[in-house]
Protein backbone atom coordinates (compact mmCIF):
# COMPACT_ATOMS: atom_id res chain seq x y z
CA UNK A 1 0.00 0.00 0.00
CA UNK A 2 1.83 3.69 -1.01
CA UNK A 3 2.28 6.30 1.72
CA UNK A 4 0.91 9.60 0.31
CA UNK A 5 2.04 12.79 1.82
CA UNK A 6 0.82 15.88 1.45
CA UNK A 7 2.33 19.75 2.09
CA UNK A 8 -0.71 22.02 3.28
CA UNK A 9 -0.69 25.79 2.09
CA UNK A 10 0.16 26.90 5.66
CA UNK A 11 3.50 24.40 5.48
CA UNK A 12 4.71 26.48 3.56
CA UNK A 13 3.15 30.04 4.07
CA UNK A 14 4.52 30.37 7.57
CA UNK A 15 8.40 29.37 7.43
CA UNK A 16 8.17 31.75 4.40
CA UNK A 17 7.39 34.79 6.25
CA UNK A 18 10.00 33.69 8.82
CA UNK A 19 12.15 33.10 5.13
CA UNK A 20 11.15 36.75 4.03
CA UNK A 21 12.10 38.09 7.60
CA UNK A 22 15.77 36.34 7.19
CA UNK A 23 16.29 37.82 3.49
CA UNK A 24 14.84 41.40 4.86
CA UNK A 25 17.70 41.56 7.59
CA UNK A 26 20.37 40.25 5.76
CA UNK A 27 19.52 42.58 3.29
CA UNK A 28 19.75 45.63 6.30
CA UNK A 29 21.97 44.40 8.23
CA UNK A 30 24.58 43.26 5.77
CA UNK A 31 24.15 45.38 2.67
CA UNK A 32 25.99 43.48 -0.23
CA UNK A 33 27.06 40.76 1.40
CA UNK A 34 26.25 37.29 1.20
CA UNK A 35 22.64 36.52 2.32
CA UNK A 36 23.36 33.79 5.23
CA UNK A 37 19.92 34.00 7.00
CA UNK A 38 18.15 33.17 4.19
CA UNK A 39 20.33 30.45 3.20
CA UNK A 40 20.11 28.92 5.91
CA UNK A 41 16.38 29.36 6.64
CA UNK A 42 15.70 27.95 2.96
CA UNK A 43 18.74 24.80 3.66
CA UNK A 44 17.13 24.18 6.98
CA UNK A 45 13.49 24.36 5.32
CA UNK A 46 14.74 21.36 2.94
CA UNK A 47 16.18 19.32 6.28
CA UNK A 48 12.79 19.67 8.06
CA UNK A 49 10.90 18.61 4.75
CA UNK A 50 13.43 15.94 4.47
CA UNK A 51 12.62 14.60 8.55
CA UNK A 52 8.81 14.95 7.79
CA UNK A 53 8.67 12.71 5.10
CA UNK A 54 11.16 10.57 7.07
CA UNK A 55 8.56 10.40 9.64
CA UNK A 56 5.84 9.78 7.63
CA UNK A 57 7.07 6.97 5.92
CA UNK A 58 8.82 5.58 9.07
CA UNK A 59 5.32 6.16 10.67
CA UNK A 60 2.95 4.74 8.01
CA UNK A 61 0.84 7.93 8.85
CA UNK A 62 0.25 11.72 8.49
CA UNK A 63 2.83 14.25 10.26
CA UNK A 64 1.62 17.46 10.59
CA UNK A 65 4.59 18.76 8.93
CA UNK A 66 4.90 22.34 10.83
CA UNK A 67 5.86 20.03 13.84
CA UNK A 68 9.29 19.50 12.21
CA UNK A 69 9.58 22.71 10.01
CA UNK A 70 8.75 25.42 12.54
CA UNK A 71 11.63 23.79 14.66
CA UNK A 72 14.51 22.97 11.82
CA UNK A 73 13.98 27.07 10.69
CA UNK A 74 13.49 28.40 14.11
CA UNK A 75 16.64 26.61 15.18
CA UNK A 76 19.01 27.44 11.88
CA UNK A 77 18.10 31.53 12.17
CA UNK A 78 18.35 31.70 15.95
CA UNK A 79 21.59 29.64 16.27
CA UNK A 80 23.08 31.71 13.20
CA UNK A 81 21.83 34.69 15.04
CA UNK A 82 23.25 33.89 17.98
CA UNK A 83 26.75 32.67 16.70
CA UNK A 84 27.31 36.12 14.70
CA UNK A 85 25.95 38.01 18.03
CA UNK A 86 22.90 39.29 15.98
CA UNK A 87 20.41 37.40 18.40
CA UNK A 88 18.60 40.77 19.97
CA UNK A 89 18.88 42.77 16.96
CA UNK A 90 17.19 40.02 14.82
CA UNK A 91 14.55 39.67 17.83
CA UNK A 92 13.83 43.00 17.87
CA UNK A 93 14.23 44.14 14.52
CA UNK A 94 16.75 46.68 15.25
CA UNK A 95 18.67 46.64 12.23
CA UNK A 96 15.95 47.77 10.28
CA UNK A 97 15.12 50.61 12.74
CA UNK A 98 18.82 51.52 12.47
CA UNK A 99 18.43 51.36 8.67
CA UNK A 100 15.65 53.52 8.07
CA UNK A 101 17.20 55.91 10.25
CA UNK A 102 20.61 55.87 8.00
CA UNK A 103 18.38 56.57 5.13
CA UNK A 104 17.20 59.80 7.21
CA UNK A 105 20.83 60.80 7.57
CA UNK A 106 21.62 60.33 3.87
CA UNK A 107 18.92 61.95 2.94
CA UNK A 108 17.05 59.20 0.97
CA UNK A 109 13.39 59.03 0.41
Amino acid sequence: MPIYGMIGFGDIVIPGLLTGYAAYFDTLAHPGATKWYYIITCTSYAIGLIITYGALIGMGIAQPALLYLVPCCLVGVLGTALKRGELHAMWTGRAGVAAMRQLDVDGVD
